[in-house]
């Protein structure tokens, strides 16, 4: 990534993503918005691939409950069974 200010920038978004003030996709956005109005990264060849690296970094894992946490949360819903 040649941009520094991309770089600047990101590093920023990431922490707001970090801290749930930002969603992923937002931060997506606004990386596509300065690549847009910027001509230093519109000549960087590379950048396509680091944005996509960014996006796996930051995309929210998934969380699939097991069947214990299912079970525990019905125990807890009806104490009475």
């Amino acid at each position: 990534m040649r941009c520094a200010r991309l770089r600047t920038l990101a590093r920023d978004w990431f922490l707001k993503v970090r801290e749930d003030a930002l969603a992923p996709a937002r931060m997506m956005e606004f990386i596509h918005r300065h690549i847009r109005q910027c001509a230093v990264c519109q000549d960087d060849p590379d950048l396509p691939q680091e944005v996509e690296k960014i996006r796996e970094f930051i995309r929210a894992p998934e969380v699939v409950p097991t069947v214990r946490e299912i079970s525990e949360e019905v125990d807890e819903d009806n104490p009475l069974v």
